[in-house]
């Protein structure tokens, strides 16, 4: 996805906001107060990062019934669960529905064909 300029004007807005609490900046372990603000700066893209993820994780909509990957009967959902995964820009906790095959008697998570848990 780019970014639309309507997203920059608000990521503009957004570094205005916190420019005030940045420049209050313990520099005293970095080599310069520019390595301390950026290094303020890449902590909130990974909060942002992983915000971002861990809102659309959430908004994925769930189906009262998925398909076994093991058997192909259909499995009823069993409500949701939250993972770890490794993003990027580092760990990210999603959300993602979990299915019961009562043929299997197995849970399983359409998102990841790949666990078998």
């Amino acid at each position: 996805m780019a970014i639309t300029s309507d997203i920059q004007d608000r990521i503009e807005a957004f570094a205005r906001e916190l420019r005030g609490e940045l420049s209050a900046v313990d520099d005293s372990d970095a080599l310069s107060l520019l390595d301390a603000v950026e290094t303020q700066a890449v902590q909130i893209g990974d909060a942002i990062h992983a915000e971002l993820i861990k809102q659309w994780s959430a908004d994925q909509p769930a189906e009262d019934e998925s398909i076994c990957p093991e058997c192909g009967q259909p499995g009823r959902y069993e409500g949701s669960r939250e993972r770890e995964l490794i993003g990027r820009r580092g760990p990210v906790t999603v959300t993602e529905p979990q299915y019961f095959c009562p043929c299997c008697r197995k849970a399983f998570f359409p998102a990841d064909p790949n666990d078998r848990r």
